[in-house]
């Protein structure tokens, strides 16, 4: 019996720049294809650059990377602004290769490793092929040897894949932008055990909403939402497990050349894009929902990194204070102690401990509401704000 032909309206997989699966969505799609020329445009400025084999100054290198870095030249890119290529100069040329193979051997950290990166894009070909899986391990287990105070934690799984397919699966490029980045551009402490660094990022995030999203800010109060409930994922993936490939990528441009307060500035994006349909809430659950498809359907690059823009001065001003107790470094306790910052940065951290247990309570109170949330709505019941069911993350 012949195979039936497929029906002429069945929709073809489509997939975005890095091989990612993106919907049917005709605005998506549109939007996609904006930014996409922009991008186009944007690139012809860089010819000169890649003629000569270097980045522009230091002024003009910011502007250009805010309009965002070809693709094809991100792996150049990126090694050089965000000081990962200097790093691995600084090593022996063949120091990936020594942690690559001894960590796949010595590795604490295997067995999570390996459960990881089996979920971590569970709808990308190549990552969840033997090649890529193999790729992947061999990054973090090499990463958890190089650096054993972090070690492993599950956001970095997210990282390093996008890396790998950014940068053409270059594994020993992945592994020195993941280490400039968490030992030389994020806040130290981000991903220790108790999330430190995270939670004082919260906290200053928090404060940055008092001032450019008050009445967002006092909404989220009365409903004892901490932020932290929302943004935690983002700062811990970089965006990576919550935006469409292309977006995250932006945002990396811009982090790999500026650091971390464009964290702060994306973050602020989102929740002001949102922000009327926030307000309309009434629980913690239905904003982690929402936020979550919000994130995930942010095609509009373009958009997102002009709204970001929007608050630089004040995010500016907000992490100049802090300068003194948070700045990224792996010694930056030793190096506060002979600038008299160490009490401030102990206060910060006691801060941050009890951000963790007001994170947690947040949590607790959020995801009870999001569980009632999905269950009124998959009885049929009505919901205000954001159609649709809980999310797929959420399952």
């Amino acid at each position: 019996m012949d195979e039936p032909f497929p029906s002429v309206d069945a929709p073809q997989p489509m997939t975005d720049l890095y091989g990612f699966d993106i919907p049917h969505n005709v605005v998506a799609q549109a939007v996609r294809l904006q930014c996409d020329g922009a991008a186009l445009r944007a690139e012809r400025a860089w010819a000169p650059y890649i003629q000569e084999g270097r980045l522009p100054s230091e002024h003009k290198l910011k502007d250009m990377v805010r309009l965002g870095v070809p693709p094809t030249l991100r792996p150049w890119v990126w090694m050089e602004a965000s000081g990962a290529a200097a790093k691995r100069a600084a090593f022996s040329p063949s120091y990936y290769t020594s942690m690559a193979l001894a960590g796949e051997k010595e590795s604490p950290h295997l067995k999570q490793i390996d459960q990881d990166v089996k979920c971590a894009f569970p709808n990308h070909p190549w990552l969840q092929s033997e090649e890529g899986q193999t790729a992947l391990r061999r990054v973090l287990a090499a990463f958890s040897l190089h650096n054993p105070k972090v070690g492993y934690t599950r956001p970095l799984s997210h990282i390093v894949g996008l890396l790998l397919v950014a940068l053409n699966r270059n594994q020993e490029s992945a592994f020195w932008l993941l280490a400039q980045l968490v030992e030389g551009t994020l806040y130290d402490g981000t991903y220790s055990p108790n999330l430190v660094g995270c939670q004082v990022e919260m906290r200053a995030l928090e404060d940055l909403m008092s001032t450019k999203l008050p009445r967002l800010a006092a909404h989220m109060a009365a409903l004892e939402a901490d932020v932290s409930i929302i943004a935690t994922d983002w700062y811990l993936s970089l965006f990576a497990s919550s935006m469409p490939s292309e977006s995250a990528a932006r945002v990396w441009d811009a982090l790999m050349n500026e650091g971390p307060k464009v964290l702060f500035r994306v973050a602020l994006a989102l929740l002001s894009l949102n922000e009327e349909r926030l307000l309309a809430f009434d629980n913690a659950g239905e904003m982690i929902i929402h936020m979550r498809q919000a994130a995930a359907a942010m095609h509009d690059r373009d958009r997102l990194m002009e709204v970001a823009g929007q608050s630089s001065k004040e995010v500016e001003a907000a992490l100049r204070d802090r300068q003194s107790g948070a700045r990224p470094a792996a010694n930056t306790a030793q190096q506060q102690a002979g600038h008299g910052g160490a009490d401030e940065l102990r206060e910060l951290r006691e801060k941050a401990g009890m951000l963790t247990a007001v994170a947690a309570s947040g949590l607790k109170k959020g995801f009870g509401a999001l569980v009632a949330a999905g269950k009124k709505a998959a009885s049929g019941g009505d919901r205000k704000g954001s159609g649709g069911g809980v999310p797929a993350a959420f399952d």
